[in-house]
């Protein structure tokens, strides 16, 4: 069980936070990893820091303004960049 307010995470701890079971997220673990989810770190037992893992899949699922898909295509040049014509 993990304790409440707890930012080192198993695996398993992890995957039950996200709501799959432990061997789906070890199936997808290698594609997110290349996709730069957290690594665990080894001065903490091998856990992965869970607010890494959160801001991680918010920005997988566009929900940071630093997301790609959360920031508006440009449809037309700027107002203020157009220059005046005398």
């Amino acid at each position: 069980m993990t304790k409440p307010g707890a930012l080192f995470l198993t695996e398993a701890q992890i995957a039950a936070r996200i709501g799959i079971e432990v061997d789906a997220f070890k199936i997808a673990l290698p594609a997110l990893t290349k996709t730069g989810f957290p690594q665990p770190d080894p001065l903490f037992a091998g856990r992965r820091y869970w607010p890494a893992c959160q801001a991680f899949l918010d920005r997988r699922y566009g929900l940071t303004s630093s997301s790609p898909s959360a920031i508006p295509a440009l449809d037309e040049e700027e107002p203020w960049k157009r220059t005046r014509s005398a």
